[in-house]
This record gives C-alpha cells, sequence and structure tokens, in this order.
C-alpha cells in the first residue's frame, strides 16, 4: 500500500535497473521523443494529421460494411434452418440473450427483434438460453434439414442470478451456482449508459471506484473493496496482458463498445488469478461476431468549465458471420477527442486534453466435423495523446510552457486462443498474447528543456487450462508463464530502468457439488516470481450454499501477494511546488507484500410474480496487508529532486459491509444499486502526518442506476454515483505548507434518452441525448497556478457536459 506520498511518486531507480548513460543519449533521446510524440505539436498540425487517419477510418469501415452486405437485403436473410425468437412474459423481445446448443461450443445472439438462427445445428438439439435479468430457459430443435422449422419461441422469466458467467472457474457457469462474489456488467448496460471507454462503463459497479490522480494528465485509477489500483487485476479472457505501463492511462484507452461485457470478482477466492489479484479481477470479455451487422456511431459533447470546449466521438463495428455458423469476424475502430479544460479560470488545465484512435479486428473459426476444435484470433491497435497544464500555453512545444505532462501511447496487442473439446467430459484451453507499447512522455516546468522521456514495454502471457468433468465435480489444472519487459528512460530526472520480470504459475482447483445444496471451489496456486526468491502458495477457497431457492450464501477465503517490482504509479511523473520532481527508489531490503482476504455474503432473490424479479444481497469482507509498500522521505539536499525511499512498513487491514441490490419490474424497468460502509486503516501511523487512516479512501461510497423503456422505442438510464468524504494529502506549493485535507461528499448524475427509429429489418437509427455529471460536482478547493499540488484532486473526473449521439445499425 502506497501512501501518504505515494499519490504520485514519480520516479524509481535501483541498482540491478540502472543502465549506464551513453555520450549523447539525453539529445537523441529528446530528438527520437519530440519526432515521434505528435501530441506535442501545436493543435492545428495534430487535427490535421488525425484528420488523415480519420478520414481513413470511416471510409474503410464502410467498404468492409458494403462487402458484408452487398448482396442484398434478400441474400443477407439467408435460408434459416432453425429460426429463434425469445421473449418475455407479455410477448416483448429480449435483445442480446444468449442461445447455446447444450453440449457444444457456438449459438448466436438475439438482435433487436429478440430473432436469433442457429444455421448448421443438427435436429433435436438442446438448447439453454441466458439474458441479463432472466432466467434460463430452453427448447429443443426437431426440425428435417429439407425444410425451414417454424420459429421457435422461448419464452423467459425474469430473475437474477442466472446469467451465465467465466471468471470463477474458466467454464460457463450460471452466477447464482458460482461460489466467489462476482457481478456481471453486460453489453446492454454499456450500452444504455453511453459509456465510451472502460473507466465509464465500471463506474456504476456496486463496490467499485473509478478516480483521477493527476490535474495535470488525469491519469486514472480503480479501487475495489477500498484497496487502490495496483490490488486489482485487469485481465482479458482471464489473460493478465494489462501490464504496468498499460495500467497509467489504459482504463481511458480501451473502447467500451467493443466488449461483450465485463465480470468484476471480488476478494481472492479463485485459483486461477495470480499477483496482484488483491481485491479482486477484472476480467474483460471482447465482442464477438454471431452475425452479419454493421454499426456506426457518431457523438459530439460540450464540456462545461471557465472556457467550455467541443469533443467527440466516432466509431464503427462490423460484424461478419458465415451462414453455416462455423466462422465468423468483426472489425472496429473508435476516435475520441476530449478537450482540454480550465474550470477554475487559473491558466491551468483540469481536465486533459485527450485523443484516442483505436483499431481492431477478431476472428473466430469452428474446426473439425462435430467443431471440436475452436480458434480465435485478435489484433488491436491504439494511439492514444494527452495533455495538460499550461492551458494559455497548449498549442506551443512542452517545453516552452510553465507546466506541461504529455504524453503520447502507442499499443500494439494480438492474441491466440485455442479450445479443443476432448470428449463430453475433458476440454483443453491453450491462449497466447502479447502486448507492445512505446510512450513518449513530457513530464517539465519552467521551461525545462531536458524532461522529454520515452518508454517502451512488452507483456506476453502463455497459458494452458485443462477441465476434467467427473461425476459431481469439475477439476481445473494448468499453468500460466508471463514475462514482462520495460525500459523506461526519463534522463533528466536521472530515471533509467531497464527491467525483465518473469512469473511462472501452477494451478489446481476443484468445483464440487457436495450435496444438500453445498457446492465447494478450493484451490491452490504456486507462482515463482523473477523478484522473489522463494516460489510463493496462495492456497484458495469458496463455499456456496442455498439453504432455499431463493437464498444463497458465500464464504470465500484466499492469499495473495504483490512483487516488489515497477508500478503504474512509477511510470508516471508528479510535479509540485512549480516544477519539483517526486523521485522513488526501493530499500534493498525490499520484500514483497502478502495479504490475506476473505469475504461472507448472503443473497436473497425473493419472488415478486411472474413479471417482476428482485435480487439482494448483504457482504462483509476483510483484507489483511503484511509488510505493505510504504514511500519515506529521504531527500538529498544535493539534487533537484526529492527522493522518496519505498520500504516495507507494517500491516494494515481493510474491512467493511456492502449492501446491493437489483429489482426489475416487468421488461421495462431496472433499478440496480449498491452501497459500501469501510474502514481502511495502518495498524501503526504513517510517519508523514501520523494518520492511522488511509488516504484518498471514503468510508461511504455507492452507486445507483435505473433503466427504463416507458414507450416502446423510448429509452432511459439515469446514474448516481456518491463519493463519501475522505483524507487527502495536500502538499505544499500553492499552500505554504503540507497538510492533510478532509474532502466534502460529492453526489453525481448522469442522465441520457434514446429514441429508436425502424427502418426495417434490421435496419435502425438510434438518436441519444444526455448529461454527464448533471448536477455539475465538482472540487471547490483546488489548487491555482503553476505551484498547484496537481494530486490534490478529489471527487468527479470531469465538470458537467452535454453530448448528443446518432447510431445507424443495419
Amino acid at each position: 500500500m502506497s501512501i501518504a506520498r505515494r499519490s504520485r511518486p514519480i520516479a524509481r531507480r535501483s541498482p540491478k535497473m540502472t543502465i549506464p548513460p551513453r555520450p549523447g543519449s539525453a539529445s537523441q533521446l529528446r530528438r527520437e521523443s519530440v519526432r515521434r510524440c505528435s501530441a506535442w505539436q501545436p493543435p492545428a498540425l495534430r487535427r490535421r494529421s488525425v484528420g488523415v487517419v480519420v478520414s481513413g477510418l470511416l471510409p474503410g469501415l464502410l467498404v468492409v460494411a458494403a462487402a458484408a452486405t452487398a448482396s442484398g437485403p434478400e441474400d443477407r436473410t439467408p435460408f434459416c434452418s432453425h429460426p429463434v425468437r425469445v421473449l418475455t412474459p407479455d410477448g416483448v423481445p429480449i435483445p442480446q440473450a444468449r442461445i447455446s446448443p447444450v453440449g457444444s461450443e457456438g449459438g448466436a445472439t438475439t438482435d433487436a427483434e429478440g430473432r436469433a438462427c442457429l444455421a448448421d445445428a443438427p435436429a433435436g438439439t438442446t438448447l439453454m438460453v441466458t439474458a441479463s435479468g432472466w432466467a434460463v430457459g430452453g427448447g429443443s430443435l426437431a426440425a428435417t434439414s429439407d425444410a425451414p422449422e417454424r420459429e421457435i419461441v422461448i419464452t423467459l422469466q425474469p430473475a437474477f442470478g442466472e446469467e451465465m458467467v467465466v471468471s470463477a472457474t474458466g467454464k460457463l457457469r450460471r452466477l447464482q451456482d458460482v461460489p466467489v462474489h462476482l457481478q456481471q456488467i453486460g453489453r446492454d448496460q454499456i450500452v444504455a449508459s453511453a459509456a465510451r471507454s472502460l473507466a465509464e462503463a465500471i463506474e456504476f459497479t456496486p463496490g467499485l471506484r473509478i478516480e483521477s490522480n493527476c490535474a495535470n494528465c488525469n491519469t486514472t485509477s480503480v479501487r475495489l473493496l477500498g484497496l487502490e489500483g495496483p490490488y486489482t487485476q485487469i485481465v482479458v479472457e482471464g489473460q493478465p496482458t494489462v501490464s504496468s505501463l498499460a495500467l497509467v492511462y489504459g482504463l481511458e484507452q480501451i473502447p467500451a463498445r467493443m466488449l461483450d461485457g465485463i465480470e468484476v470478482l471480488k476478494g481472492s477466492g479463485s485459483a486461477l488469478y495470480g499477483a496482484s489479484s488483491v481485491a479482486g479481477t477484472i476480467n474483460l470479455l471482447p465482442h464477438q461476431a454471431d452475425h452479419t451487422h454493421v454499426d456506426l456511431a457518431w457523438e459530439s459533447s460540450r464540456l462545461q468549465g471557465n472556457d467550455s470546449r467541443s469533443g467527440g466521438s466516432l466509431r464503427g463495428l462490423v460484424d461478419w458471420g458465415a451462414a453455416d455458423g462455423r466462422s465468423s469476424a468483426s472489425v472496429h475502430g473508435q476516435r475520441d477527442e476530449v478537450p482540454a479544460v480550465d474550470v477554475d479560470g487559473d491558466g491551468f488545465s483540469e481536465v486533459t486534453r485527450r485523443e484516442l484512435l483505436a483499431v481492431g479486428a477478431r476472428g473466430h473459426a469452428l474446426f473439425g466435423d462435430d467443431g471440436g476444435w475452436q480458434l480465435t484470433a485478435d489484433l488491436n491497435w491504439t494511439d492514444a495523446a494527452r495533455r495538460g497544464g499550461d492551458f494559455e500555453r497548449i498549442a506551443l512545444p512542452p517545453d516552452q510552457t510553465a507546466v506541461t505532462e504529455a504524453i503520447d501511447t502507442r499499443t500494439v496487442a494480438g492474441s491466440l486462443r485455442l479450445l479443443h473439446v476432448v470428449s463430453s467430459r475433458v476440454d483443453l484451453r491453450a491462449a497466447l498474447s502479447r502486448v507492445e507499447i512505446e510512450r513518449d512522455s513530457y513530464y517539465g516546468a519552467d521551461f525545462d528543456p531536458d524532461a522529454y522521456g520515452a518508454s517502451s514495454g512488452a507483456t506476453t502471457v502463455a497459458g494452458l487450462q485443462v477441465h476434467h468433468a467427473l461425476r459431481r465435480s469439475t477439476l481445473t489444472w494448468g499453468v500460466q508463464a508471463e514475462r514482462d519487459e520495460l525500459v523506461d528512460v526519463q534522463l533528466g530526472y536521472g530515471r533509467q530502468i531497464e527491467e525483465t520480470n518473469e512469473n511462472v504459475g501452477l494451478f489446481a482447483q476443484e468445483d464440487r457439488a457436495l450435496g444438500g445444496g453445498f457446492s465447494l471451489l478450493y484451490g491452490l496456486r504456486v507462482d515463482q516470481h523473477s523478484a522473489i526468491d522463494d516460489p510463493i502458495v496462495s492456497p484458495r477457497g469458496a463455499l456456496l450454499w442455498n439453504p432455499s431457492d431463493d437464498v444463497t450464501l458465500r464464504a470465500a477465503i484466499g492469499t495473495g501477494f504483490r512483487p516488489p517490482s515497477t508500478f503504474d504509479e512509477d511510470l508516471h511523473i508528479e510535479l509540485v511546488g512549480g516544477g519539483v520532481a517526486r523521485v522513488v527508489r526501493d530499500d534493498p531490503e525490499l520484500v514483497e507484500e502478502r495479504s490475506r482476504s476473505a469475504l461472507f455474503s448472503l443473497e436473497w432473490r425473493p419472488t415478486l410474480g411472474r413479471r417482476n424479479s428482485a435480487a439482494f444481497e448483504l457482504s462483509l469482507f476483510e483484507t489483511r496487508l503484511a509488510d505493505l509498500f510504504f514511500q519515506r522521505e529521504q531527500d538529498d539536499p544535493q539534487t533537484p529532486e526529492l527522493e522518496l525511499l519505498r520500504v516495507n512498513l507494517g500491516g494494515a487491514r481493510v474491512r467493511g459491509i456492502e449492501g446491493s441490490g437489483s429489482l426489475r419490474v416487468g421488461s421495462a424497468v431496472q433499478i440496480d444499486g449498491g452501497l459500501v460502509l469501510q474502514s481502511a486503516r495502518f495498524d501503526d501511523p504513517e510517519p508523514d502526518f501520523g494518520s492511522r487512516d488511509f488516504y484518498r479512501t471514503p468510508e461511504l461510497y455507492g452507486t445507483l442506476s435505473l433503466r427504463w423503456q416507458p414507450a416502446p422505442r423510448w429509452s432511459l438510464f439515469v446514474g448516481a454515483i456518491h463519493t463519501g468524504e475522505m483524507l487527502a494529502p495536500h502538499y505544499a506549493g500553492f499552500i505554504p505548507e503540507d497538510r492533510l485535507e478532509r474532502t466534502p461528499f460529492f453526489l453525481t448524475l448522469d442522465a441520457n434518452a434514446s429514441h429508436t427509429f425502424e427502418l426495417g429489418g434490421e435496419r435502425q437509427i438510434v438518436l441519444t441525448v444526455g448529461l454527464r455529471n448533471l448536477t455539475d460536482e465538482y472540487q471547490q478547493d483546488l489548487d491555482r497556478g503553476p505551484l498547484r499540488d496537481p494530486s490534490y484532486v478529489v471527487g468527479p473526473r470531469a465538470p458537467r457536459s452535454l453530448f448528443a449521439a446518432v447510431d445507424l445499425r443495419f
């Protein structure tokens, strides 16, 4: 746990990581960084270069769309041997319902009319239908292959806990039957909230908080169960490919609409996840096409502030699905622009100028007569630029400004995943992923010509997982190997890091039905990390008990660790007091941080008739930390930087209670919410301010969201986020001396309304208007001017903004 001066410690160097300086390397690095980082060019030049890319992006997607739909409307609805439609008890279509053949992979997802086609499915196949907020339904195929079958209509009853999830065991399981505490964010929730990035997609999740940590560059992190970002592991389909370098700004660089779902596993009850999964795991599930479909959208927004500015977003998605259902492909692109905003009129931005260009493709294919082999391939590329600080000189090169943080990040990510169904009881899953990142940066003040830097990283992950179904249990075992390479050079601050970390994890767990409503998930994980001498053994387990059909009790315990390696906060340089940089170095005796966690929950799903459903849950959680990481001031007066030493400092305990609930009224209304009351304290007072309380950690916080369809083709969304009072360090610069502040509470509201115009078939135009931070809640005691403390930012990440969007689907 990094505390006190942690909020933006910046640089890090240890003897084993230092690379010798080369003659002329500083000037060479600066020239190369200036050439590579186009964010430092005047905005007009930047817009022209972006315009070239965007002008090619949209036509390119339109060409792919035309190719996918060139055969005409009649050919786009070919002979379907097994048409299926999913409806509510009132006959209302259920979109985004997943129809899966029992005993095999594959399937289809319903469209806006609740329709889907199961091509190439054998006669007599049993179907399982799942949808968020609805009970599992089913049916069977009985048509002959020489004539189309009459449309099969499957009606789902309202219920919670029936959704299918994968994060706990690596296999699809009904949420109600999963022993660990897991929450699912479906694609319908992402679309309803008008989320553009991963940060916006998860911010209404109970027990989870998104926070901005720097006024200059707006670096964003996630807090789960009261623990800061490094304690939560973010994975992509179970692969830990989101490195510390990617996490610095990554939450706002992953397009939300390119995800089919997100699963948030709280606590460390599953042995499938290794280092950093102390508070839990966020598993991202990329979008996978199952039929031919095109989605093109444009959004325009306007941010309020001392000088209101306009931004926008352009995105496209083209899906193609083969008629026999054995192969599919998807291509996506997204372009975002967020303007810099000077909220308080002091000439320095609080909202960072951000530009994102993301392009990617995914393909999926079944092989073999029975589809027993499946191959999935992904390739994604992003270019993200951000700049903040000196608002009046934002058009100038950064070394001609009073304070600037400018970062340009380019990421290429690719993966291959293979699934082989050996038999009805055994399947094998293998995955290989690689992510390469290049980042150019400027963290400087006082017109500093030497504050340029460059970083590069490469993360490779290979994994093998085997599932073996027995009579009353499923055994899962496997291996996961990671290699994370990082080079970070900030010569102006004397920081040169060259670090390679490797980790090999072996795991085994059993998911066993004990009878009497009991289910046990237990396992063991052994990690050998290159920064730690001895293997780390992490036993984990979770117990579920269903005493009745509407009550579920869960208990989970587990251990975890954080290795002493470079963290995401180390790769962000914080400037305070007009340009003093904080530099973090490691104590030679630094050891890994250990944790023990426990979580207990009671879930009640009362019966409210055939049209309504509800679920309420009460959870108790506790995490004990030992040898936690602490940054102690140890300044060398002979250097211009403020040096901090990372040491191990005793222990800490985070515990609390979380209440959450969901209510569905017919097919038109769904309400979700949660509230957390917690305590996060160190065993002993920390030395800087003498406090035992965690900083930037409110005791009370919560969320509430409403999705409502008041009339056909109309939908409304309202979301509220409450952030309670907290302690926050406030460092000298604008103020005369360091002090500890107690911040006020904040309550923000988001709201939007959408109307769908039906154009026939699957063709639709969706118009959306909305407000983010409707209440315009924003921090009132911001520091002003070039001497401000940029880490003293709390509450909402941006002031009020108005947006309008047009979405064309066909």
